[in-house]
Order: structure tokens, then sequence, then C-alpha cells
């Protein structure tokens, strides 16, 4: 009698098929889910990939502007902890800043067209004054004066870079020149609002089912993952939505005013836009020696004008002309998300010329720098630093685990050998993301080892895409499973490796920086060990699911000819065991 063998259902390349009949049975419950969806399949499915090619598009650099922007929430304590030093300088006088001024002056003649002085405050107990002189090519040479205790002066510049370093990261993702690095990044944050948009869409008809629900996944650890990305986007969708429109602003604004400047106002936009947003027209200097109101004086007038300001910064424009202004910058008790405040005046007369009080900003002004404020976490004290550290670190694995899902999505599970498009993108998301985050713990280890050097800063960028383009090649080469392993592991050593250079070099371990109150370096330090440890415990799970997890996926390491030999099926999970018994 003759038999039909059935063979749809066997093994293939040693992982089992799924069965006509459930494949039939599956079809028909999505079909039924769909018609009691609000959205149409035909919608969701247009949505869906709108979703999965924006992440996909955006995604990697993404990642670097999130856990940059994350570091960069505590700009200034990582700017301390870069430029420690052991003992801190008194707070210096406004009389002594008069003095480093006028000595600036004699010094540079030329930076009468255009001087900043910064004053004691915050985050420094220094008067110090720079000039950014233009060079023929258009670019800039910085100068610096600031007085030490001995009531010297210090021209050298600071060669502390990591903290506006890894700012850079933020606003370019790592792209050079940096202005195209930001234009770049402006058109991919218009990607991530698409992304948001239809991501939003893809979960509302599932909302109150999935709603905060993460689930283990099992068998299926895709699951898992989905859930985790649903959840994290839903609860921080107003975070992104922030910063995504903000970031676009930021970036690529301008291009966006520039048809409203040249079609429709005439040339006259920025006049008309330009005080709520900060701006003060030039003035043209007179060419007339003139008596300047000191610095002492000038802050009087500030008081009178907005009384309860902190000035922070003052610019003089043509310094000793008769046509001089001198601009004061600082924050205003308001109360509110809008401090920022400012008032020009005449240098000689002491006349207002113009200020801007954010109490009596027009909405828009009101609207347009409440979301700067927000996006540079410019109020709340530590409480909001830390939950827009944690929200930025939670979009970081946003985009990462987007990507993920597009590889696990695309999955062939009937085959152990997986598209080649779909191993790369995984090769090229750990490489970068994995990358970028090595490359700055090891820019920190190089600002610290070369802090006595001229080319600190040089020094401190190699460092980063040295390792940064190292860690991608590697990736690239590796097995995904291999490579994204040795990149975690090389990131925690580096991660690891911060505080205990803090111990050796400069003498404060962490008990120290505790006990003395150095809490920049405390903080940072604590932080670096315990990312290095999460590191660790990730590249662990890593290395365990290649070993033991499904044979149909990137994340599987086949085993050599000789781990083969030292393999007995029976010991084994099923998966390793199909492809050790079908080699």
């Amino acid at each position: 009698m003759d038999q039909t063998i059935d063979t749809a259902n066997e093994p293939k390349n040693g992982v089992q098929a799924t069965p006509p009949a459930r494949d039939k049975a599956k079809a028909r419950a999505l079909a039924a889910a769909a018609k009691k969806t609000l959205i149409k399949p035909d919608t969701v499915k247009a949505f869906k990939s709108l979703h999965t090619w924006t992440g996909v598009g955006a995604g990697m650099a993404l990642f670097i502007a999130f856990f940059a922007g994350a570091l960069t929430v505590f700009h200034h304590e990582l700017g301390d902890w870069d430029s420690y030093a052991q003992q801190v300088p008194r707070e210096q006088t406004i009389a002594e800043a008069q003095l480093l001024v006028e000595q600036a002056i004699l010094d540079e003649p030329g930076a009468a067209e255009s001087l900043r002085l910064y004053l004691p405050g915050h985050h420094s107990n220094e008067n110090e004054v720079y000039w950014y002189e233009r060079l023929e090519n258009d670019t800039f040479e910085t100068h610096r004066w600031r007085m030490d205790d001995a009531g010297g002066i210090d021209t050298s510049l600071e060669t502390a870079h990591v903290a506006d370093f890894v700012y850079r990261l933020h606003y370019t993702g790592g792209l050079m020149p940096a202005r195209l690095g930001l234009y770049a990044l402006g058109i991919i944050c218009v990607l991530y609002g698409l992304a948001l948009f239809s991501g939003v869409l893809l979960f509302i008809p599932g909302f109150l089912k999935d709603l905060l629900v993460v689930r283990k996944g099992g068998k299926n650890p895709k699951r898992f993952w989905l859930d985790a990305h649903n959840v994290i986007g839903v609860v921080s969708l107003p975070f992104h939505i922030l910063f995504a429109w903000s970031s676009a602003i930021l970036a690529i604004g301008v291009f966006f005013l520039a048809p409203f400047q040249y079609l429709v106002f005439d040339d006259d936009l920025t006049k008309l836009v330009g005080p709520e947003l900060g701006f003060v027209d030039a003035v043209e200097p007179k060419n007339e020696p003139a008596e300047m109101l000191s610095i002492a004086e000038v802050l009087e007038i500030v008081e009178r004008e907005l009384p309860g300001m902190e000035p922070e910064q003052v610019r003089f424009a043509h310094y000793g002309d008769a046509g001089s202004s001198v601009s004061v910058y600082g924050d205003a008790p308001t109360g509110t998300l809008v401090t920022g405040a400012g008032v020009t005046l005449n240098a000689v007369s002491g006349e207002v010329i113009s200020y801007f009080d954010p109490a009596q900003a027009t909405p828009g002004g009101t609207f347009y720098r409440g979301i700067m404020t927000l996006h540079f976490v410019d109020f709340g004290g530590y409480f909001v630093k830390w939950t827009f550290f944690t929200l930025s670190m939670l979009g970081a694995f946003l985009f990462y685990s987007g990507n993920l899902l597009f590889v696990e999505s695309r999955r062939k599970r009937r085959e152990q050998q997986q598209p080649g498009k779909a191993v790369l993108l995984a090769k090229l998301n750990s490489g970068v993301c994995i990358g970028a985050i090595a490359g700055i713990a090891m820019a920190m280890l190089a600002s610290r080892f070369f802090s006595n050097l001229e080319g600190r800063a040089d020094l401190t960028e190699f460092a980063y895409y040295t390792v940064f383009l190292l860690g991608l090649g590697w990736s690239i080469y590796r097995p995904v499973a291999k490579g994204t392993r040795d990149l975690l592991n090389l990131s925690a050593l580096l991660c690891c490796a911060i505080p205990v250079v803090d111990a050796t070099l400069i003498g404060m371990p962490l008990w120290k920086s505790f006990v003395e109150g150095h809490w920049s370096l405390f903080v940072i330090d604590v932080m670096a060990l315990t990312m290095g440890v999460l590191f660790l415990r990730i590249a662990r799970a890593v290395s365990h699911r290649s070993k033991n997890g499904p044979a149909n996926s990137v994340w599987y390491n086949r085993p050599t000819d000789r781990e083969a030999q030292e393999l007995v099926p029976n010991e084994v999970s099923p998966p390793v065991a199909v492809a050790v018994a079908k080699n």
C-alpha cells in the first residue's frame, strides 16, 4: 500500500516548522481581531511600515544623542569632574572683575569689539573673561583671562573638554563637521516625530489591554522586548514629544523661518521676533573714546530695572567707544519655567536700550523659552535632573530595542541561517550604540590621563573616535552575539576603570570624595561603577542566550567543530542539540 510522506512539518535546518493549519487558524484569528479594532488593517499596516522605517533610520543616531544627552543633564557636574582641583578657589569680587576686563583690553585691544565676562555663581567662584577672535577663514580663536588667588593674571585656556565634547555628541550624534551633524540630527528628529506618531496609533487598538504590561516572553523573547518597548514609549511619550519637537526647532528651525523672512516679512522677521528670542541689534561704534561705566555701576542699573535678577554674564560691544553698549544676562525670580532675563544699556550714559523681562513676555516668547528651559533642564534642581536623566536613558533603550524588534520580526523561523540584512543591522546596532558608550568612557579616561598636556582636548576626541570606530569594526567582523558581548565587556571594563583612575591619579577614592564633599567626583564615579556592573550583567545575558536560545536567531552562536565534539546532545538545550546533531 502506497503511503504519502508529509514533510511539511518536519524540522528544517534544526528548526521545527509551524503547521499550515496553525498558520491558517492564526491568520483567521488576526483577521477577526482586526475587525473589532477602531483602525482598519490597511491603515495599521501602513503606519507599522512608517514606524518601522523611520525608527530604524533614526534609531542609532538617536541612541547616541539620548545617551550623551543623559550625561549632558549633568553638564556642569561633568565639567567639575573633568577640571577637578584639590583646592577650590575663593569667590572673587566685582572689583576684581573690573581689573580683569581692563587687563584683557590692555593685552588684546581687539577684544574691545566683543568681550564676555562670566561672573561668579553656582558653578564657579572665579571671574572669567572671554574673547572669541574671528580669523580670516571664518573660524574663531578663543582667548581667556582669569585671576588667580595671588592676584596674577592667567591667560591659559581651560583644557578640560569632556563635558563640552559629550554635549556636542548630543546634538550632532558624533558626525563631523559639527554643523553637518547638527542639521542631520535635526532631520533625524523629524523622522523621530513621525515614528512617535505612528507608534502611538499602532498602540491604540490594544491600549487598555497592553498598557503597562510586560510579559517575560518564555519561548518568545520578542514578546518581552515588544512589551518593554511599548511601555517605555507610552509612559515617557510627553518627554519624547517635547524633545522631538524642540530638537528639530533648535537644529533646523532656521530653515523653517527662512521663507517667512524673505517672502512674507521682507527681511524684517528677525526684528519682529528677535527681542523675544534675546537678540539685540548690533550697535555702531562712533570711533570716539569715552569713559565707561564701571561693572558695579552697570549692575546697579540692572538691579533697578529688573529687581532680584541674578547676573551671570556681562557682554561689552566696542568697549571704550562713545557708542559702546553692555548687555547683562541672568535669571529673574519669576516662579515659572521661564527665568532668563536680560538688560542692554548704553555703556557710557547708562541709558536702557532694551530689556527682556520674562514676567512681561508675550505668550509666544514665554512658550518658546519654556520649551527651551524644559529641553536644557534649567529648572527644578536635582530631582528634575535625575528624572530627565532616567527618561533619557530609557529613551536610549527605546531606540536600541526598536532595532532589535526590527531584526526579530524578520527572523526566518524555519531556517537556521538568517538573512544577511538582518545580521548586518544587528551588528551595526550593537557596534554604533555600544561602541559609543565605550568611546565616551574612553574619552573620560583619556582626559584624566592627559590632564597636563596642552593637546588634552584633541586627545580626548581622538580616544572616543578610535574606540568607537574600532568597536564598530569589531562588531561587524564578529558574529552578532560575540561582538555584542565583547563590546559590553569592554564598556564595563572602561566604566569601572574611571573610579579606579580617579583613586590612583588624583588621590580621590570613592570614600574620600564622599567624606570631603566632592560630590561631582563621587556621583560620577558611582554612576560609572554602576553602569560597568550593569553592562557586565547584560554581557553575560547575551552570552547565555547565544548558547541556549533559539537556533533560528541572529543571536545564536553555532558551535565550532571542536565545541560540537565536546557537546553531548542530551546535556544541552534542544536548539543547541539539534544544531549539533545536524552538523
